[in-house]
């Protein structure tokens, strides 16, 4: 007499989840330490975890609530970098749980999309290969390519159409906001990042008019770091609190005359040393250079950019070199031609 077939038990101990989520916890253990990652994870429903990290008990009705829920929890604390742990915790499991179990986790790697594709630009080496051991190990990152100068920058990003570019600012054959200009005048779409020292205005306000989609130091903070990369994908902006604050605080003490560039068909009243100033900017002279060409200090020429730029209502001195353009002043003076 053939024996009626029993339904299995919904319910019933499956100790590959457990594996899981103690794989999770325990990542979380090594980094920072048991307190912060037990305390996180016992705030989870029906689970419960010991001293070590191994799982206890959890939601046998709905195991992979209580991964999803745990992988919520721990991104809410310690940001995105929190999901790449725990794939990155889920890899030896891999070998003995099958797809299925894996893949309705979301934990199996080939169910990611395509990654973001990376160029990396900046002439010190080191700092590269410290951003590529910070990137390749994310499953949604990929870095395609690295260049150390604008022209390499200019001729990779043609190549490889990355979606997106982490640039430096200053680089031996130029200025990575010049490179940055050719790049989106090729590609209007490409989406560029600027990692600098940098922290004066002037260099902040032309990354943004070059149509930058992210301004960070080079201090920041690694898990910070890819949290910006990420909303970048997302097709979010990355400008820190403080950078946002001070381009607010720079438009705002602007009247409406001095938030739109001075049109080519008008005339600006310069002085005469103002006027030597604009030539030299127009030939991509530094203030060190124009210091000492008109033998005067360094602090009276930053004096004097100052004043050409509010005058002008431009940002830059590439703007300035553009005004120059328009208004025929870019070419030698006479006296220099003699």
């Amino acid at each position: 007499m053939t024996q009626p077939t029993v339904p299995p038990d919904p319910s019933a101990e499956d100790p590959r989840y457990r594996e899981i989520i103690t794989s999770i916890i325990k990542r979380f253990v090594r980094l920072v330490g048991a307190p912060a990652a037990l305390n996180v994870a016992r705030r989870i429903p029906h689970l419960s975890v010991d001293a070590e990290g191994n799982a206890l008990g959890y939601n046998r009705d709905d195991p992979l609530d209580t991964i999803t829920l745990l992988m919520d929890e721990y991104g809410s604390v310690f940001g995105d970098v929190a999901v790449t742990l725990a794939h990155q915790a889920a890899k030896p499991v891999a070998q003995s749980a099958d797809d299925i179990l894996l893949a309705e986790a979301g934990l199996l790697p080939s169910s990611l999309p395509s990654p973001m594709r990376l160029l990396l630009v900046d002439d010190h080496i080191l700092f590269r290969e410290g951003l590529v051991g910070l990137i390749s190990p994310q499953p949604d990152m990929k870095v395609v390519g690295q260049a150390s100068s604008a022209k390499e920058a200019i001729a990779l990003a043609r190549d490889l159409k990355p979606d997106l570019i982490l640039m430096d600012i200053s680089m031996p054959d130029g200025s990575g906001i010049d490179a940055a200009r050719v790049i989106m005048a090729d590609a209007p779409t490409a989406k560029i990042m600027f990692l600098t020292v940098h922290s004066d205005d002037e260099q902040l306000f032309a990354a943004v008019r070059v149509g930058a989609v992210g301004y960070a130091f080079k201090n920041v903070r690694a898990a910070e770091l890819l949290k910006s990369i990420r909303g970048i994908g997302r097709g979010e902006a990355a400008i820190s609190r403080p950078i946002a604050r001070r381009i607010l605080d720079e438009f705002s003490r602007m009247t409406p005359q001095q938030q739109r560039p001075a049109e080519a068909h008008e005339t600006v009243e310069l002085t005469s040393r103002e006027i030597e100033i604009v030539r030299e900017l127009a030939q991509g002279a530094s203030n060190r250079e124009i210091a000492a060409k008109l033998v005067i200090s360094e602090n009276t020429v930053k004096n004097h950019v100052r004043n050409v730029l509010s005058k002008l209502r431009v940002r830059s001195r590439r703007d300035v070199a553009d005004y120059a353009r328009d208004h025929g002043l870019a070419s030698p003076r006479s006296d220099d031609q003699s």
